[in-house]
């Protein structure tokens, strides 16, 4: 199935001209799995479906040729472009012109939400810097993805979970039944992983299950951490895309807070966190080493992601008796291969073996049953505690 069948495909069910039956349904699980705006129902009501969006707004103001969008949703508040990749990256330019279309839409509608391109892609990557240079990236030196205008969502972690509720409400007409069908079947195997990756998977889930549940109330109190409940939380949902391409970062991750138990904010949108994380390797990822880790990092609200620039990291920590001055200059002299990471530490397992979970084979030996999995989180609580004391301790 070529990527025009496939969005067509996802018109056909969106659209109310198309199916007519059960399109308001699938635009409330669209948004459940999907875009998980919460929108309310009238804003739903209001919604219109597009294929094929032409950017005539944007071609009007700078006299060009408009551009195609592969689907685009309006709403009473917002302008919502969808662009759909199974394997093909960006053009030039393609993820802002989109963003631009979809601002200047906002402002000629007045609509009252700001507008986020939905980046539809089989492993999960973020758009190339020479598609999204003035929206998704900073300054060349700058690491940092900015994720506040561009969302990256995937096939199995989201499209997947939408077509099977969606299968459940299956339309009476046999041509829309046939293509929903069709186009449930196409993403499945698409995103089908190998026994062992499965495995992995489920012993990921365990893992970071027992390990949420070392971090309670009495724990995080002793060491000043608030759970963080942000996008980046969810390590369910990045295990799901973790054996793909893109970047994955399944993860526990909390607030770090002063001794009155108030967040610690180094600016209006900064805050300091802790986590517990593993990488996958994949795209975007900066050198990071895919072992699992604790560190401290400075997440960026208004970018939706961490603070890299280790310039930025000197000005926000250095001095602030916050974290141990050892850990600014460490990572002042490391520079862009900490990435974001302050007071990074390797974990290990009982053995004092570093854990890689894409490492498939190692993974299934080192976890062979739960017993394994608790021995672990047993270490690896400790080896955090010690990390974590430096912090509230100094």
């Amino acid at each position: 199935m070529t990527e025009p069948e496939l969005t067509n495909l996802m018109y056909e069910l969106l659209s109310p001209k198309e199916n007519p039956e059960c399109w308001r349904l699938y635009l409330e699980l669209f948004d459940k799995h999907v875009l998980r705006l919460n929108m309310t129902a009238a804003e739903q009501d209001s919604a219109k479906v597009h294929r094929q969006y032409k950017t005539e707004l944007l071609a009007e103001k700078l006299k060009i040729t408009s551009k195609k969008m592969d689907l685009a949703i309006t709403t009473s508040r917002r302008f919502i472009p969808i662009e759909v990749k199974i394997e093909s990256g960006s053009h030039k330019n393609q993820c802002d012109s989109y963003l631009y279309e979809a601002q200047l839409y906002t402002d000629k509608h007045s609509l009252s939400a700001p507008p986020v391109l939905y980046y539809l892609t089989l492993h999960g990557y973020f758009p190339e810097r020479s598609s999204a240079s003035s929206s998704g990236y900073g300054a060349a030196d700058e690491l940092a993805i900015h994720q506040d205008k561009i969302k990256k969502v995937t096939f199995r972690t989201e499209l997947l979970p939408w077509l099977e509720e969606c299968s459940q409400h299956a339309p009476e007409n046999f041509s829309l039944r046939n293509n929903l069908s069709r186009l449930l079947s196409f993403v499945r195997q698409i995103t089908q992983r190998t026994g062992e990756q499965l495995q992995v998977e489920e012993i990921m889930r365990k893992f970071f299950a027992a390990l949420e549940k070392r971090f309670d109330e009495n724990f995080c109190r002793k060491h000043r951490l608030e759970f963080y409940a942000g996008d980046e939380q969810p390590y369910h949902r990045e295990i799901l895309k973790f054996f793909f391409k893109g970047h994955s970062a399944p993860g526990i991750n909390f607030f770090c807070t002063d001794a009155a138990g108030n967040v610690i904010k180094l600016e209006a949108d900064k805050e300091l966190l802790f986590g517990v994380e593993c990488y996958n390797g994949g795209e975007n990822d900066f050198r990071r080493a895919r072992t699992l880790f604790a560190d401290f990092a400075i997440y960026d609200s208004s970018i939706g992601n961490c603070v890299c620039k280790r310039t930025d990291i000197k000005r926000l920590l250095d001095g602030k008796n916050i974290l141990p001055q050892e850990f600014i200059k460490e990572y002042w002299q490391k520079g862009q291969k900490l990435a974001g990471m302050i007071g990074r530490i390797d974990l290990h397992d009982a053995h004092g073996y570093t854990i890689d979970f894409y490492d498939v084979d190692k993974t299934l030996t080192q976890f062979k049953n739960s017993a394994a999995i608790d021995r672990a989180v047993d270490n690896i609580m400790t080896e955090t505690e010690n990390l974590l004391r430096r912090f509230v301790y100094g």
